[in-house]
């Protein structure tokens, strides 16, 4: 297990990443489209330490296209798509120029990880193009009072209340503890899931946080096995997953319950990598090709030659899919694509994930949702 980490996973992500990539998503030397056409650009870490999150949601963006455009289109033309790499968030902005400036993209898809949209939807609000955030989930980003930025994914306050209210309705009168990574998402996931636990007054026995690129959780594994912490609550990445499951077998100690959050207990590759000590364990994330979208995961498999690797491509795919829709319905006017959708009241249920569309003032689509699932046999299932 020590020899696992994050690179494991990026080989993997970088040879998906290229195929997809080659299989045609167009780049910054597509022809130009007629002047006032839709023109897309993805911002996605598609190299670095979040390549696979950026991958991952790359091909749901890709999936979409694929279908829209079997369908005739936007306007009755293909779409295509031009793609810029931001490794590292002093990248991020300059990736959204170089789609605006070099792309002449109006309209832009991103951005993998939270710690990346900040800055990239920055960058977007400056050159004020309608940025679409799509699987980013901290909660701030969506409150810097942004007029281009709609998200149409869920937040990481829907995964701290959801934390919460689980830990309360299964869980109460156990000894909870709540390890995090400091990251964007992890952070905020954490502080979400602490202030609806003492809303709901449920006592935390143990509270550690470690840095996202901690390179061993041995320190705060011991404390909460010190602590007799029976119900775990872990906001976590792919690598420090990993870290922590190192840790509880260096240990020989495992909490009665562990709720994983954030991107790294949701990946398929966490379950490949970890097998049998991941089995049962309870995730809050958003669905994984629930239900109708049971299509979507058979065209990523015939696609990618790999079953879906976590609900981020869903995720994507869904909300790319929503702004291509909403498009025809104006008549391919991307002037036209933000007031479009914040005017959408969609139920839930009415997306192939069972998200709705319905935007609040600040953009956050707030009828996207996630749910509580477990991992049985490979595979994430409701729980």
């Amino acid at each position: 297990m020590s020899s696992l980490s994050r690179r494991s996973f990026l080989g993997a992500a970088t040879t998906f990443g290229l195929a997809a990539r080659a299989a045609g998503a167009a780049t910054a030397g597509t022809p130009a489209a007629p002047a006032g056409a839709p023109k897309f650009g993805a911002a996605l870490p598609l190299t670095g330490a979040y390549a696979l999150e950026g991958d991952e949601a790359l091909r749901g963006v890709l999936l979409a296209i694929e279908q829209v455009n079997a369908q005739g289109g936007i306007g009755g033309k293909p779409i295509a798509l031009a793609q810029a790499d931001m490794p590292s968030q002093s990248a991020a902005a300059g990736a959204v120029n170089g789609l605006i400036s070099g792309a002449h993209a109006n309209i832009l898809f991103g951005s993998g990880t939270s710690a990346l949209s900040y800055p990239a939807t920055a960058a977007a609000e400056l050159a004020q193009t309608p940025f679409i955030e799509l699987t980013a989930p901290a909660d701030g980003i969506m409150t810097r009072g942004f007029k281009f930025l709609l998200r149409t994914g869920p937040t990481t306050n829907m995964t701290g209340n959801l934390a919460a209210a689980t830990i309360q309705a299964r869980f109460a009168g156990r000894r909870l503890g709540l390890l995090f990574n400091t990251g964007a998402t992890g952070g905020a996931i954490a502080a979400a899931a602490i202030a609806a636990l003492a809303t709901a007054k449920v006592p935390v026995t143990l509270s550690a946080g470690y840095p996202e690129d901690a390179a061993d959780l041995y320190e705060q594994t011991g404390r909460m096995m010190r602590a007799k912490v029976d119900v775990l609550l872990h906001a976590a990445g792919p690598d420090d997953v990993l870290a922590f499951f190192q840790a509880m077998k260096v240990l020989n100690w495992t909490p009665g319950t562990l709720i994983g959050c954030g991107p790294g207990y949701e990946l398929r590759d966490t379950a490949q990598a970890l097998g049998n000590p991941l089995e049962g364990t309870l995730v809050i994330a958003a669905p994984f090709y629930p239900g109708e979208a049971g299509r979507i995961a058979s065209a990523y498999e015939a696609r990618f030659a790999v079953k879906p690797r976590s609900a981020q491509s869903c995720t994507a795919y869904v909300g790319a899919k929503l702004v291509f829709d909403t498009l025809n319905a104006a008549g391919a006017d991307p002037s036209k694509l933000l007031a479009m959708m914040r005017k959408l009241n969609l139920p839930f249920g009415a997306l192939a994930n069972g998200f709705g569309a319905s935007f609040d003032n600040t953009g956050q689509n707030t009828a996207s949702f996630v749910t509580l699932q477990r991992w049985r046999n490979g595979t994430l299932i409701p729980a």
